[in-house]
Parts: C-alpha cells; sequence; structure tokens
C-alpha cells in the first residue's frame, strides 16, 4: 500500500478521536486543529508500526496529549485571551455538560473524556497519561464531584 494511502486511512480512522483530545485539552479550535495537523504529520514521518490495534491507537493518544501540553506550555498561548467558541448544540442540557467540562482542570478533562467518550479503564488511561491507577481515580472522583456540583447547582454565577 502507498503511503499516503496508509496516512489517509489513518487520519479517516483517529481523526475525530485526535481532534477532540486536542480541543479538549487546548481549549481553543484554532489550537485544537494545530495538534490535530502535528499528530498526523508526525504520524506520516515515522510510520511506526504497531503490534496491534490498540496500540496504534494509544499512540495516537499519548502524542495528541503531549502535542496539547506543549501548545498549552508556549509562550505565545499563554498571551492568547480565550474567546467564545460559536459550537451548536442540540439542547441546554448537552452545552451545560460542555461548559461544565471546559472549566474542570485539564488533566480532570482528559480523564473524564477518555474514559466516558473513549471508553478506556482507569488502567487503560493510567499508562497513557504516565500516571499511578490512583492519581486517575482520584482525578476522576474529584471531576465528577465539581461536575455533580456545577451541573446541580446551575450556572447562577454565569
Amino acid at each position: 500500500m502507498q503511503k499516503e494511502t496508509y496516512v489517509e486511512e489513518k487520519i479517516q480512522k483517529y481523526s475525530d478521536m485526535i481532534y477532540r483530545i486536542a480541543l479538549t485539552r487546548c481549549g481553543t479550535i484554532e489550537n485544537a486543529e494545530d495538534v490535530f495537523q502535528e499528530v498526523f504529520l508526525k504520524y506520516s514521518e515515522k510510520t511506526p508500526k504497531f503490534e496491534n490495534a490498540e496500540h496504534e491507537k494509544a499512540w495516537f493518544i499519548r502524542v495528541a496529549i503531549n502535542l496539547s501540553k506543549n501548545v498549552k506550555k508556549s509562550a505565545w498561548n499563554k498571551k492568547i485571551v480565550r474567546l467564545n467558541e460559536n459550537l451548536e448544540f442540540n439542547s441546554k442540557q448537552e452545552y451545560d455538560v460542555f461548559s461544565a467540562v471546559c472549566e474542570l482542570p485539564q488533566n480532570y478533562r482528559t480523564v473524564v473524556y477518555l474514559l466516558y467518550y473513549e471508553g478506556y479503564k482507569v488502567r487503560e488511561i493510567s499508562k497513557l497519561m504516565n500516571r499511578r491507577e490512583g492519581t486517575i481515580k482520584i482525578w476522576l472522583y474529584r471531576a465528577r464531584e465539581i461536575l455533580k456540583e456545577k451541573l446541580e447547582g446551575g450556572f447562577e454565577d454565569e
């Protein structure tokens, strides 16, 4: 198979997941798009070989997380003021949940996304994020408590 076709196949397979991880971690559409492009650029440059599909998926997630960290740490990013993105939601409840998740600290957002959206188990998340299982469990517990308080209490301060 030609290299371009192989890369296009991976883009089709992982593009939604990579974009969502990048958006969750970076917070802006522009930064998420940059991370998205860089993940697939790295893949096309290296074209790593994997033992199985799970290792491949884990590689894409790990690279997306690392590149998102780099974006968040950059001097340029620290000077940017986040604008309200014009995202569309099917219901007010969807918007409220999205808003509450976006307000979580970055590591909490990531574990919530990987657990609930990607379906990873705590053990797998700990390997992907290079953290102990106990740390992941604590982050999930704290994230759930914050979300519960925010969503049950409504958004009075906004």
